[in-house]
């Protein structure tokens, strides 16, 4: 009888073991929705996935999924085919209140991580293509961008409000660069800087940064939710030598609100850590300007995410 007892014992703690350290490895796995090659974000994302792949406690996965860029990311999220990604500030407005992209659908998912940077869009030529001005496009080959891609989105939005009617078309940013390269196109749109593809494109052609005009800049700026005036800094490219007149809007890190706060707080305390922050300016100076504006998230009317908002509590004390 002894022996039945002490048996059933060992039983009971074996099965206890067991389940504790199936609990203890039970992986939270995380899709990251991010871009395809030649364009800003495909850089930047895989950066951030191998940090977090590398550095995050052995519990927490996160697996890199390509993507079109913001206008993608963002619906993705909303349908929870996204549990990660990096998103413009207007997409993700759009998003919450049912506007533009995602017009009648308002959806409640995404929730603010931190800010990565202030992004810049601008419209690339070859110097010796003859166009030198926004009203120069009229009637040209221009790829708007990525497909499903902010680039894209930004770039349509700003020959609509600025009357210009081009002959639009839409390649991954590498094609888009190479097309340009070999005049099968006159002129390619862009977000972020400095792109892949168009450093590719620089270091063997001479481009130009087709720079807007100050009333250009407004049109845009007071017809676009979230936009700013700004400048593309001289030598971002390769034989750009002078400050480039642009608009500009804010990307942010979001996860959806279905990721646990534990996870998120992992998450934002590897990026925030001082290896985090020195692998991802190293990867992208884009990344060396995270941080977080209360005043702006504020603007946006889109909730930190619970891992978030503790970290930045934290930050305070």
């Amino acid at each position: 009888m002894k022996k039945e007892r002490l048996f059933v014992a060992l039983v009971v703690v074996a099965l206890t073991i067991g389940l504790c350290a199936g609990l203890i490895g039970a992986a939270e796995r995380y899709a990251y929705s991010a871009s395809n090659p030649g364009g800003v974000w495909y850089t930047m994302c895989g950066g951030i996935v191998k940090l977090l792949s590398e550095k995050l406690p052995s519990n927490i996965k996160v697996d890199m999924i390509a993507s079109g860029g913001s206008v993608l990311n963002t619906r993705r999220l909303a349908s929870g085919e996204a549990d990660l990604t990096m998103s413009y500030s207007t997409h993700l407005w759009e998003c919450w209140n049912g506007e533009g992209i995602l017009k009648g659908r308002s959806n409640d998912n995404p929730r603010i991580m931190f800010e990565i940077y202030k992004s810049d869009h601008y419209f690339v030529t070859l110097a010796n293509s003859g166009i030198k001005t926004m009203k120069d496009l009229e009637g040209k080959r221009v790829v708007l961008g990525s497909p499903g891609s902010g680039s894209s989105d930004n770039s349509r939005f700003t020959l609509r409000t600025l009357g210009i009617k081009a002959i639009e078309s839409e390649l991954a940013f590498g094609e888009a660069a190479q097309a340009l390269a070999e005049g099968k196109v006159d002129a390619m749109g862009m977000s972020g800087s400095p792109a892949a593809g168009i450093v590719e494109l620089a270091a063997t052609r001479d481009i130009y940064i087709i720079p807007f005009t100050d009333a250009e800049l407004d049109k845009i700026v007071s017809a676009g939710p979230f936009f700013s005036k700004g400048v593309m800094k001289a030598n971002t490219y390769e034989g750009q030598t002078e400050d480039v007149p642009v608009f500009m809007f804010t990307v942010y890190q979001v996860a959806s609100k279905n990721v646990s706060a534990d996870a998120v707080y992992e998450m934002m305390k590897v990026c925030f850590s001082p290896e985090g922050k020195e692998y991802l300016g190293a990867v992208h100076p884009n990344w060396k300007s995270m941080g977080n504006d209360p005043e702006l998230v504020k603007a946006l009317g889109i909730p930190y995410h619970p891992g978030a908002e503790r970290f930045w509590k934290e930050q305070q004390q």
